[in-house]
């Protein structure tokens, strides 16, 4: 099984696990040691994305996309970053 997040404007990869295992190779540096796919869920096709550390930019649609064997599914969503930010 093939699970892929993408930021949708960006086509470029968030997160990556295939196998049972998170491929950080592909990953857009600016989420680097920020994100996780929760495995809790995955036997009942829940997954979750988990970014820690939010900054206003990580705010837009992502896309998941989903590869097991032939089949192939997608969904999107979209995530608000909000609050106030103390630099």
């Amino acid at each position: 099984m093939e699970v892929r997040w993408i930021r949708d404007d960006l086509s470029e990869t968030v997160h990556h696990y295939r196998n049972g295992e998170d491929l950080y190779g592909e990953q857009m540096g600016a989420y680097a040691g920020r994100t996780e796919l929760v495995r809790d869920g995955l036997s009942d096709g829940i997954l979750d994305l988990r970014i820690t550390g939010l900054r206003p930019s990580d705010d837009g649609q992502y896309v998941c996309i989903v590869k097991d064997g032939d089949a192939y599914d997608e969904a999107t969503v979209h995530l608000v970053v909000s609050g106030q930010w103390l630099d």
